[in-house]
């Protein structure tokens, strides 16, 4: 098999894994098993949040190559597609051409769910955990409208700001003054209900789970590193939630 072609399949998958939410070490995983089914030898995968890093040996030749994932997301429909294909082509049921074909295709997909139901569900969950931490019927729809402000504002904001934290925050900040206009037009509503309920669609749980199955997995560097980008969200969206309660 071509070295390239081999190289080219094993990176895709790894940063297809990576960039949609999975977890290093099944990014470093998929991306051996793929090059040691197509009859490479000496293989070795490295991979951070950020970057991956795939060598093996080939007909007596070394080689190399690195790509980065500075963009990253969470789509555990890719994740399962991409592993499908990994156990097909690795049982021998697929070739490396339809493989990396396959490859393509999944990674060119779009979202199985469209953005306006995406924001309709970070709507519904923010009112329903407001309900669950205590609030009362008429926190409800405020709740889920602020949500929905925190939902929308970091779509907007993440295409024209880079910095990950930085929109985090604004969005934390535009929902939580929502929450406090809301308030201030209602007397009866509880701004820290609200407030918690809003900031849902934010929670980092995904980004936790992964930085301690990386740790446990043995990937330090990539535990620690997912670890801290959770901690700097949460950060973002306390000092965000201070402001609005130190304003009200």
């Amino acid at each position: 098999m071509s070295p390239d072609l081999v190289m080219d399949t094993c990176l895709l998958a790894g940063s297809i894994i990576l960039k949609n939410g999975g977890e290093t070490y099944r990014t470093e995983e998929t991306m051996a098993l793929i090059a040691e089914a197509a009859g490479m030898d000496d293989v070795n995968s490295s991979a951070t949040p950020t970057s991956i890093i795939l060598s093996f040996r080939c007909s007596g030749l070394d080689h190399t190559r690195m790509v980065r994932t500075p963009k990253r997301t969470t789509n555990l429909n890719k994740i399962t597609l991409v592993n499908d294909v990994s156990r097909r082509f690795v049982g021998g049921k697929i070739n490396l051409e339809q493989a990396y074909r396959l490859l393509r295709q999944i990674d060119q997909e779009k979202p199985i769910y469209p953005i306006w139901l995406q924001h309709a569900a970070a709507a519904t969950a923010s009112g329903s955990f407001a309900m669950l931490a205590g609030g009362t019927w008429f926190d409800l729809i405020p709740s889920a409208l602020a949500g929905l402000t925190v939902n929308l504002s970091l779509e907007f904001l993440e295409q024209f700001v880079r910095m990950k934290f930085f929109t985090e925050f604004s969005a934390a900040l535009l929902g939580g003054l929502f929450a406090l206009l809301a308030v201030t037009i209602f007397p009866q509503l509880h701004i820290s209900i609200i407030i918690i309920g809003a900031m849902l669609p934010l929670f980092p749980g995904i980004a936790i789970t992964n930085s301690l199955r990386d740790l446990l997995a043995g990937d330090l560097v990539a535990g620690v590193s997912r670890g801290v980008e959770a901690m700097l969200t949460a950060v973002s969206v306390a000092v965000a939630t201070a402001i609005i309660l130190w304003v009200g």
